[in-house]
């Protein structure tokens, strides 16, 4: 019998082929439309919900590529409350195997599975982390098989630059219970960690990056059944700052070396107390804010806040009298003493008080009466009996006297100077940017303070007098300042009156450009263009032989400078005082490109601050240019 042709064969096939694709086709049609009988009630059963993805988090690196805050993966044991078997006895044979293979106490994992059940029961919580990828595999091995239960690689912050910046980099932590329901409902997983401090809290929404999603069918047991669809995630942007690690490193040193030599004989202060060894420079692009250093004394290893905190680490810390976690360039203040004369001097100018050529003697101090008794006089001292000095030799050798008279005026005898008077000083203060944030972008800068006749009345509730006025003119008394508040003054003066906005970032990388930050200005001194150069010509002859500013002064290279020296604290059985050490300067004279603060929290301003400025020009005009960015 002859076979039928391939053809009437082939249609045969696909008749059948039809059949059977009919037939499945009307099962699944009955299955999802009537659902009747074991498929309804499986049907009924399952259920589908996102599982978040962890996006990677951008990494942080200094303003030439040097990678400063990277993620390192971890491993850790979690448990997801939601996925554990709902039976009490399963559920604790579950946590007993977890228990043998983790050495966690089964009480402790009971309490933690507990807790983390609200608001989110299919969270992980973690019971075990730090696990090497030995441990990590052996973990997996024993905890196979247990529903609810799994061992994560999660990603940990690791700071390559040790204690050079870690108050500037911050760290991130687990999110406080305080914050739940705010960071819930900006899109984190209750597990998520985030910024705390420093850039890593500033710039949290850029470093974060978008997380991903697995959308899963899941039994009532919370086990998987199907993974129906993957979301996946963004990385977060890379942050790049302004701050060049290498002149970071070259400005600690020199820092360092300067509170060492500044200590008081036999480490003590005045009142017998240990001596506080710490300090604060600053170095700030004057034409578009940015920070290229910017250093606090004594520090710590960023890495603490790693991973997991180290409780006994932190309380150490915490408990430490020289408060290494407060970063003293922008979060403390103390008075600038007599780098705040260019400012006052720049007023006096502005006003008519002064001209270049005013002429004021200094015989080493000035005396005024009483204004209720005028039996009793007061002596303002100056630092040394100047002689006559015209406006440029008042800076340069930073006579008190000189800047008593523009401040306060002087009228005694036949001696008739009209002086500034508080409330003047106070309003050109606030118009360099004192008195107030300046704008950082780090958190927890202080303000400082600008005092001014009102205030005294309001806050001491005593009226204002002609010694205030003197103690407020070379920059002590009430008023207080950062050293990156000085910075911003100090550029206003370098760059021709404008006020920046400070910051230590210069900008966000995804793929491969850089979104540079725009340069921000915060407002314009109320001096001129001419009256700015009579100062900065006057910080010029100060940074010069015979200047009190000239040990600041790097070899070849002609700069502004100014030092100050502020008294504090108690009185030594001679008379004498504390003193912060000071320096201000802006550098090269001709073309001004950065503005250098040092601050000390003990010394002299000239014989110990200014060489740490000297040495910290010096850095940075020796710096080879940066590799992987090109200046503005």
């Amino acid at each position: 019998m002859n076979p039928p042709p391939l053809d009437r064969r082939v249609r045969v096939l696909q008749v059948a082929a039809f059949a059977l694709f009919a037939l499945l086709a009307l099962q699944l049609v009955r299955m999802q439309l009537f659902r009747s009988g074991h498929y309804q009630q499986l049907a009924d059963e399952l259920s589908t919900r996102a599982v978040p993805i962890e996006a990677a988090r951008g990494i942080i690196t200094d303003r030439n590529g040097v990678v400063l805050a990277r993620n390192q993966p971890e491993f850790q044991v979690v448990v997801i409350p939601g996925e554990l078997p709902a039976g009490p006895a399963s559920r604790l044979a579950t946590l007993a195997a977890v228990e043998r293979a983790t050495g966690v106490p089964l009480a402790t994992l009971d309490d933690a599975v507990r807790a983390g059940e609200h608001p989110d029961a299919f969270a992980p919580v973690v019971i075990r982390d730090r696990l090497d990828t030995n441990a990590a595999i052996e973990a997996r091995a024993a905890l196979t098989g247990l529903d609810g239960v799994r061992v994560d690689a999660h990603p940990v912050r690791v700071y390559a630059s040790g204690d050079l910046m870690p108050q500037i980099l911050g760290y991130v932590g687990a999110i406080e219970p305080d914050e739940v329901s705010h960071y819930l409902n900006a899109g984190y997983a209750l597990n998520d960690r985030v910024g705390r401090s420093g850039v890593e809290l500033t710039y949290e929404s850029f470093l974060r990056g978008q997380p991903g999603k697995h959308l899963i069918s899941s039994h009532p047991s919370g086990r998987e059944v199907a993974r129906l669809a993957d979301v996946a995630p963004q990385t977060g942007s890379d942050l790049v700052l302004s701050i060049d690690l290498r002149l970071q490193q070259a400005v600690r040193d020199a820092l360092q070396d300067g509170i060492a030599k500044a200590l008081p004989p036999g480490g003590r202060d005045a009142s017998g107390q240990p001596a506080l060894a710490a300090g604060a420079a600053v170095v700030m692009d004057v034409h578009t804010g940015e920070l290229l250093a910017l250093v606090s004394l004594p520090s710590y290893d960023a890495n603490v806040f790693a991973g997991r905190t180290n409780s006994s680490a932190l309380e150490a810390l915490l408990n430490d009298p020289a408060r290494p976690l407060l970063h003293r360039g922008y979060m403390e203040v103390h008075a600038p003493g007599s780098i705040f004369k260019p400012l006052v001097g720049a007023a006096a100018l502005q006003e008519g008080i002064a001209t270049p050529a005013t002429r004021i003697t200094s015989t080493g101090a000035i005396t005024i009466q009483d204004i209720y008794n005028p039996g009793v006089r007061y002596v303002f001292r100056d630092w040394a009996a100047h002689g006559t000095l015209d406006f440029y030799g008042g800076i340069a050798r930073s006579s008190d006297v000189y800047f008593y008279y523009l401040a306060g005026g002087y009228n005694q005898g036949d001696v008739h100077f009209e002086g500034l008077g508080a409330d003047r000083v106070a309003t050109y203060a606030r118009g360099f940017g004192l008195g107030a944030a300046t704008g950082l972008d780090l958190p927890g800068e202080a303000g400082g303070l600008v005092p001014d006749t009102k205030w005294k009345e309001d806050t001491i509730e005593e009226p204002w007098v002609l010694g205030d006025t003197y103690t407020f003119g070379i920059g002590q008394g009430y008023l207080t300042a950062t050293p990156v508040q000085m910075a911003v003054a100090a550029a206003a003066i370098a760059n021709g009156g404008d006020v920046l906005q400070p910051h230590v970032a210069h900008g966000l990388r995804r793929g491969g450009a850089v979104d540079v930050l725009p340069r921000a200005v915060r407002g314009h001194v109320p001096v001129d263009a001419t009256n700015l150069e009579v100062v900065r010509e006057a910080m010029r002859v100060a940074a010069s032989p015979g200047g009190t500013a000239f040990e600041g002064k790097p070899d070849n290279v002609v700069i502004g400078g100014k030092t100050g020296t502020a008294e504090f604290g108690a009185q030594r059985p001679d008379g004498s005082y504390d003193s912060h050490g000071w320096y201000m300067g802006f550098a090269p004279y001709d073309n001004p490109q950065v503005a250098v603060i040092v601050y000390i929290e003990h010394g002299i301003g000239q014989t110990y601050a200014a060489p740490v400025a000297k040495r910290i020009l010096e850095a940075y005009f020796a710096l080879p240019p940066g590799q992987a960015l090109v200046s503005r």
